[in-house]
C-alpha cells in the first residue's frame, strides 16, 4: 500500500528548495547586485580611467564600495543620494553620464553637501537606495524628486529671489513677473495681501498630491503636473473652477508652476538663511507702499482690464464697471471710491481691500484712487432736483427702467449692485442723480435725460431716488412683494 504522505514530503522538499533559492538570490542581490553597488562599480571604473594625476590616484585608492549618506539634524534630513552620485564634486566628471556627472554650475561651492544635503533643494526620498524609490513619484512619498528645471523653486527657502541673478532662476523670475502682470492677486492672497475669491497661496508649494483633485489629470499625478495643467486649463482640471483661464503659453505655465512651488513656508534654522533672506523677512514686516499704478496692475486688472470701459464677464455673467471711465471718475468723490475699495461690493466678486481684508496700506489705497482719477475733469455744477420724490412711484419706474440690469432689489442683476450697504452709504444723492441723467460713457448704462430725447423727467428721477434710498434701509424684499402685488392687481399689464 502506497504511503499517502509521500507526495506531501516531495512538495515540502520542493518548496524548501525554492525558498532557499529565493533567499540565496536575495542575499546575492543585496550584497552584490544591488543597484547602488552596480553604480559604484561603474564609477570606480570611470575614476580608474580618469585618475591620471596624484589627486585622482589618491581618490581611487580611498574609494570603497559602501553605502554613503549625509545626516543633517538641523534640517531633519538623512540623504543617501551621494551613494550613487559619487562624482558631484569632481571636476573630472564633466563629460560622463548620470549619475556620475559633476553637479552643474558652482552651487556646491557655497552649498556643500555635508551641510545642506540634497533633498532640501531637489526633494525626493533621501533615504532611498534605488532611483525609483528616490524619485518617489509613484510611491507613497509626499514630495517626489523635482524635475531639474523646477529645482530653482527651492532657492527661496534660504534666499530672496529678488536678489538672486535672474540667470540662475530664469523660470522663477518669469513666474514672479507673470503673477503680477496677470493680476493673480485680484483673487488670491499672498503674504496676507490679495483678494478672497480664490484660496490663499502662501503655502501652495507645501501641498501634496493628496490635497489636490487629480481625477481629471493625466499622469503623472504630481503637484507640479497639476499646477502646469491647471494654469493651461483651470476648468479642465477642476470642474466648475471659478478661475479665469490666464491664457499663458506652456513655457509661461511652467514659470508660474515654479513660482507656486516656491511658496513654501519651510522652517529652517536662521544659520541657513542668506542675509538677503533675513532682509526680505524684515521688509515683509515693514512693506514699502506700492504706487497707484502698481496696485492697479497687481490687484485690479484681472477683472477690470484697463478700466476705461465696461466689459461683459463671461465667467460670472455680469458687467464689470469701468472704474477708470471718464463718467465715473469725473462724478465720484474720493470718499465714494475709498469706500468701494476698502469695503468692496457685497454680493459681487469685488472683495474688500481695507487693512483687515485685502490688506492694502492706506497709502496704497490713496495712491490707487489718485491713479483712477488721473486726468479726470470735474463735472460742471448740476442743479439739484427741485421736486420731492415718492418711493411708491419710484418702485414702478425702477422696475420698468432699472431692475432688468440691476436686479429687483438693486442686487443680483448683471450690472453693478446699487442696493448693497456700501453703495448706499457712499453714494451721494447728487452722484446717483447725475448718473441717471448722464449715464456712463463706455458702459451699458444709458443717459435717461438726453437733450434730444429725455426718457425721464426730474420728477421721475426724484421718485427713483426716493425708492433707491429705501433699499439702503433693507427694504429690498418689501419692494419685491409690492411689485408682485402691483403686478397681480394690474393683471400683469404694467
Amino acid at each position: 500500500m502506497k504511503d499517502p504522505s509521500r507526495i506531501y514530503r516531495w512538495l515540502l522538499l520542493v518548496a524548501s528548495l525554492v525558498t532557499v533559492g529565493y533567499l540565496v538570490g536575495a542575499a546575492v542581490h543585496e550584497n552584490y547586485l544591488a543597484q547602488w553597488k552596480t553604480v559604484q562599480r561603474q564609477y570606480r571604473d570611470i575614476l580608474r580611467r580618469k585618475a591620471t594625476d596624484d589627486r585622482g590616484r589618491e581618490l581611487l585608492a580611498k574609494f570603497h564600495i559602501e553605502m554613503k549618506q549625509v545626516s543633517i539634524p538641523a534640517l531633519g534630513a538623512v540623504d543617501r543620494c551621494v551613494t550613487c552620485h559619487n562624482g558631484i564634486d569632481d571636476p573630472r566628471m564633466t563629460d560622463v553620464e548620470q549619475p556620475h556627472r559633476i553637479h552643474p554650475g558652482h552651487i556646491l561651492d557655497k552649498h556643500p553637501v555635508d551641510r545642506f544635503g540634497c533633498t532640501i533643494c531637489h526633494h525626493g526620498q533621501g533615504a532611498a537606495l534605488t532611483f525609483r524609490e528616490a524619485k518617489a513619484d509613484d510611491v507613497y512619498w509626499d514630495y517626489p524628486l523635482l524635475p531639474p528645471e523646477m529645482t530653482e523653486a527651492t532657492c527661496v527657502t534660504c534666499h530672496d529671489a529678488g536678489k538672486l541673478p535672474s540667470a540662475q532662476i530664469p523660470l522663477l523670475t518669469v513666474g514672479m513677473k507673470l503673477y503680477q502682470e496677470k493680476s493673480c492677486g485680484s483673487c488670491h492672497k499672498l503674504g496676507g495681501r490679495g483678494g478672497a475669491l480664490g484660496p490663499a497661496l502662501d503655502n501652495e508649494g507645501a501641498k501634496t498630491k493628496h490635497q489636490l483633485i487629480m481625477s481629471n489629470l493625466r499622469p503623472p499625478h504630481t503637484t507640479w503636473n497639476w499646477q502646469l495643467a491647471h494654469f493651461r486649463d483651470p476648468g479642465g482640471v477642476v470642474a466648475d473652477s471659478q478661475m479665469r483661464n490666464p491664457t499663458v503659453t506652456q513655457r509661461e505655465a511652467l514659470a508660474l508652476t515654479v513660482y507656486m512651488l516656491s511658496q513654501w513656508k519651510r522652517d529652517v534654522p536662521e544659520s541657513y538663511l542668506a542675509p538677503d533672506k533675513i532682509e526680505q523677512k524684515y521688509r515683509a514686516l515693514h512693506p514699502t507702499p506700492l504706487t497707484g499704478e502698481q496696485v492697479y496692475q497687481q490687484y485690479c486688472t484681472a477683472c477690470h482690464g484697463n478700466g476705461t470701459y465696461s466689459r461683459w464677464d463671461k465667467k460670472f455673467n455680469r458687467f464689470v464697471p469701468a472704474i477708470r471711465g471718464v463718467s465715473l471718475v469725473s462724478t465720484a468723490s474720493r470718499d465714494y471710491l475709498q469706500a468701494q475699495i476698502e469695503q468692496g461690493r457685497p454680493g459681487t466678486q469685488m472683495p474688500a481691500w481695507g487693512p483687515h481684508a485685502g490688506s492694502l496700506l492706506p497709502e496704497e489705497i490713496a495712491a490707487v484712487i489718485a491713479y483712477l482719477q488721473a486726468g479726470a475733469k470735474p463735472m460742471p455744477a448740476m442743479p439739484m432736483l427741485a421736486v420731492e420724490g415718492n418711493e411708491n412711484r419710484g418702485l414702478s419706474l425702477f422696475l420698468r427702467n432699472c431692475a432688468g440690469c440691476h436686479g429687483m432689489s438693486g442686487r443680483g442683476g448683471f450690472a453693478p449692485e446699487i442696493g448693497n450697504r456700501v453703495f448706499q452709504q457712499a453714494a451721494t444723492d447728487e452722484f446717483i442723480v447725475r448718473t441717471i441723467r448722464n449715464g456712463r460713457v463706455g458702459t451699458a448704462m444709458p443717459a435717461f435725460q438726453r437733450p434730444d430725447a429725455p426718457a425721464l423727467s426730474d420728477q421721475d428721477i426724484a421718485d427713483i431716488l426716493a425708492f433707491l434710498r429705501t433699499l439702503g434701509e433693507g427694504k429690498g424684499q418689501e419692494a419685491m412683494a409690492r411689485a408682485a402685488s402691483a403686478d397681480a392687481s394690474s393683471g400683469g399689464k404694467r
